[in-house]
């Protein structure tokens, strides 16, 4: 499968003790298949506060991991009912994020398609907070 230019809309909810905060962005990326997994890449910008960074979803049936490549370098790995653990480097330093995941749902095709995660996070062993969010990639 070729690379090809898609819409990528990310609506995510952070959840922080009683602070709720909602997301929303759509973005061209590029989205392609390399072997059994489908990747979805698009370049972040000054609403993320990430301006410099490639973001990267690699697709799954069953895990999800996001990429981020450039001025903030980090790698999630969503696993149902599994706690992983990352580096953060912000560019002034080393957080450790943990995450667990509790949901990850993966609708995707050759033409695009759906993924719905929830999780909880926590940096440096602090509890953070509780995160959902939903992708939809479908043809630019």
């Amino acid at each position: 499968m070729k690379k090809r230019n898609v819409l990528i809309s990310i609506k995510g909810l952070q959840s922080q003790f009683d602070d709720n905060n909602d997301i929303e962005l759509v973005t061209e990326g590029l989205f392609y298949k390399d072997n059994s997994k489908y990747y979805a890449t698009y370049e972040e910008t000054e609403m993320t506060g990430m301006t410099g960074t490639t973001t990267t979803l690699e697709i799954e049936p069953k895990k999800v991991t996001l990429i981020r490549n450039g001025m903030v370098n980090n790698q999630m790995l969503f696993i149902k009912d599994k706690k992983t653990t990352s580096y953060y480097d912000t560019g002034f330093g080393n957080l450790v994020v943990g995450i667990l995941t509790d949901k990850v749902d993966v609708d995707v095709d050759d033409n695009g398609g759906h993924i719905n995660i929830a999780y909880n996070i926590d940096i440096n062993e602090e509890y953070l907070g509780s995160n959902t969010f939903d992708i939809s990639i479908k043809n630019a």
